[in-house]
């Protein structure tokens, strides 16, 4: 996820300075450069607030999938672990009736 950040954040530079570094190279009055840099800036602030509305979109879908998968891995432990404390109730206690009947059968 980082990776994605970092490429996006990468990509969006490079396309500012380049936009910005066209018109600044641009033959034009000093007037309508600063329009169009102003103009390019509300443009790049628009791109980037959608950007980062998708990627926090993303974010929260992708948290949501992890906290899901995370709940029924729980489950299936808390499941498998209730089973096996059973089945080792269950063994302790046969365990415990055989060891009273060896003793029962040695006194006899």
């Amino acid at each position: 996820m980082r990776k994605l950040e970092s490429n996006l954040l990468a990509l969006m530079a490079g396309v500012a300075i380049g936009a910005l570094a066209g018109i600044l190279l641009a033959p034009d009055k000093g007037e309508k450069t600063r329009e169009r840099i102003a103009d390019g800036s509300a443009r790049l602030r628009r791109d980037m607030e959608e950007k980062a509305s998708e990627l926090k979109k993303d974010i929260v879908r992708k948290s949501a999938e992890l906290k899901k998968e995370l709940d029924e891995q729980l489950e299936i432990s808390k499941s498998k672990l209730t089973k096996f404390a059973e089945n080792l109730i269950v063994s302790a206690k046969e365990a415990l009736a055989n060891g009273k009947k060896a003793e029962t059968a040695d006194k006899v």
